[in-house]
């Protein structure tokens, strides 16, 4: 009996994590995906005039929607979602992750895992998972800043040949690869829509924490307000981008040294702990079956995480 609810475990675990890891990797349907979970409502106000707003749901079927909707935390999950440019939903995503985190349960059930060791795991899946699309949101902010000096020089040309903002951030869209190209293109479509063109360009600086992109925001609310030159505006945040992106380069080159050493020290004790398990096994496992060998264990790993947090704080400069 025990032998065979392991097996459905782990069938529908591997299935419900292969399901949700066959849709991480991205492809040419990622905007049109995009697009099609993004459900637009139309609602009227007490003077019946109609307000166009876009409405994200957690997924398509209400009473998964209506469930994740009471995850403490499942908005961060979402914004950070968005940002890493993910093509599937949020409910695949957190699929792919309770699956094997539901076989981790059943083994910890069936007494096959310790309870100690099943949350280590379990807090190692739901944290590595948040880590790949924190390090996948961090690549894409680097890319969308690397870019958005030469759009903004587009947008202040065509500025200067007498076209609209409007128009200049459609060939922006037009011209430019992901991730500057499409996301520009999403704030031309929502305004296009009927969405406010600054509510439209707030909800592109939600979904990337740009200093230059902020400062081109505000001055475009600004000019609409109160009026002004805003096409020496774009050049000056262009120029201002262009070398707070030399300086970022700068810095990290020369941080390089301090970065590289807090990896060899982080990954000096993983692989000495498997040497040690190559070459005699009996002598390393002790470590792990003894419990004051556990919690040596457990108290290592708890200060080398902190100890690489720190370090990161140490060797990171914010521009």
């Amino acid at each position: 009996m025990i032998v065979a609810l392991l097996v459905v475990g782990f069938t529908l675990s591997f299935g419900l994590a292969a399901a949700g890891l066959y849709l991480w990797f991205p492809s040419e349907r990622d905007h049109a995906l995009s697009a099609q979970r993004d459900f637009a409502r139309m609602e009227y106000a007490i003077e019946g005039a109609s307000n166009i707003t876009r409405m994200r749901r957690f997924s398509p079927v209400p009473w998964v929607d209506t469930t994740l909707s009471w995850w403490p935390g499942i908005a961060g999950w979402e914004r950070l979602r968005r940002q890493a440019g993910m093509s599937l939903s949020l409910d695949w995503l957190v699929l792919s992750v309770i699956g094997p985190t539901s076989f981790i349960f059943l083994l910890m059930a069936m007494g096959g895992l310790d309870p100690m060791s099943g949350g280590i795991i379990v807090a190692l899946i739901w944290g590595g998972v948040r880590g790949i699309l924190a390090k996948r949101a961090a690549r894409r902010l680097r890319d969308f800043q690397r870019q958005l000096p030469e759009a903004l020089d587009m947008m202040g040309r065509s500025l200067r040949a007498g076209h609209s903002l409007l128009a200049g951030m459609k060939m922006v869209s037009d011209e430019f690869p992901a991730p500057v190209g499409p996301e520009f293109g999403r704030v031309v479509e929502e305004a296009t829509f009927g969405v406010p063109l600054g509510e439209a360009l707030g909800h592109l600086t939600d979904r990337f924490d740009s200093a230059a992109l902020r400062f081109f925001v505000t001055s475009v609310m600004i000019q609409r307000e109160s009026g002004g030159n805003l096409v020496e505006v774009i050049t000056s945040i262009s120029q201002m981008a262009r070398k707070r992106f030399e300086l970022a380069a700068k810095v990290r080159a020369v941080s390089a040294e301090g970065r590289l050493s807090a990896m060899i020290l982080f990954a000096l004790p993983l692989v000495l702990a498997g040497l040690l398990y190559l070459i005699n096994k009996e002598y390393i496992t002790i470590l792990f079956q003894d419990p004051l060998g556990r919690t040596m264990v457990t108290t290592g790993a708890l200060l080398m995480i902190g100890g690489a947090a720190v370090t990161k704080r140490m060797v990171t400069v914010r521009i």
